[in-house]
């Protein structure tokens, strides 16, 4: 059996660590479906739907795994086909997103937990009386995190100025990162990338970018986004990452 994308998905999210474990997390983040032309005519009549159905490849994993760690789960693995995880012997996802607009061959989306480049196989309506199940049980998953155990998340003024700036000129998805990183055990560098931490305090470390934050209670409050680059490292002409021009504008500008 050979499955033949009919189209692929573009958005900002370019790596596994921007997009969260399940789409209805994701927010009000946007994406397209752009289908190959000769598809097009099968978007008739989608408009009329909030909801759809996205059946994708999962096309960065090559191998997979029996057993997987679910995220925010306190003590053990679970088989593969009671997770969604990526890592599966046939790699296929599905994912439910909410329908925004229909442009000839183009889907808009939000709320999505997909890469940019995804394959996308197929498209279907989401059907409130046939996808939807209010007596469904939770499986394993009754055990993992409780809602008490998550954390809000606010921002400074200058935090919010510095993120609105670098998601407006290409620096990434900085603000649905710290949302999937902060939100539960902030301080546990096990599970983050972390620098200076202290006892209510420490940096969180995105590509070639920090996040400072602070915990107060059940709240993280991110203060200030840093470049990771020293200007040494700045005024030398490598440029691995292809990033250093958006350093150097980010630090020309004058949030406070």
């Amino acid at each position: 059996m050979e499955l033949t994308p009919i189209g692929y998905f573009h958005c900002l999210e370019k790596y596994p660590y921007d997009v969260p474990r399940q789409g209805s997390l994701a927010g009000d983040n946007l994406g397209v479906v752009r289908l190959e032309q000769k598809y097009s005519a099968g978007l008739q009549d989608l408009s009329g739907f909030s909801h759809i159905w996205l059946l994708f490849c999962f096309h960065r994993h090559q191998t997979w795994r029996p057993l997987v760690v679910p995220p925010r789960h306190r003590t053990r693995k679970v088989g593969v086909f009671a997770s969604r995880s990526p890592y599966r012997p046939n790699p296929l996802g599905l994912s439910c997103v909410r329908l925004l607009e229909v442009r000839q061959n183009e889907i808009i989306v939000s709320g999505h937990d997909l890469l940019d480049g995804t394959p996308i196989l197929d498209i279907k309506p989401y059907l409130p009386y046939a996808d939807s199940f209010p007596d469904a049980t939770p499986g394993w998953t009754a055990e993992a995190t409780p809602a008490d155990d998550l954390f809000d998340l606010q921002l400074t003024p200058l935090a919010a100025a510095q993120l609105d700036w670098l998601e407006s000129n290409g620096g990434g998805c900085l603000l649905a990162f710290a949302n999937n990183h902060l939100t539960w055990q902030p301080l546990n560098n096990r599970r983050h990338r972390l620098e200076n931490r202290q006892k209510n305090s420490a940096t969180l470390a995105y590509r070639t970018w920090r996040l400072d934050f602070v915990v107060q209670d059940k709240t993280v409050i991110v203060t200030a986004v840093r470049s990771a680059y020293s200007p040494e490292e700045l005024s030398d002409d490598n440029d691995k990452y292809h990033d250093k021009t958006l350093h150097r504008r980010f630090l020309a500008q004058k949030f406070a």
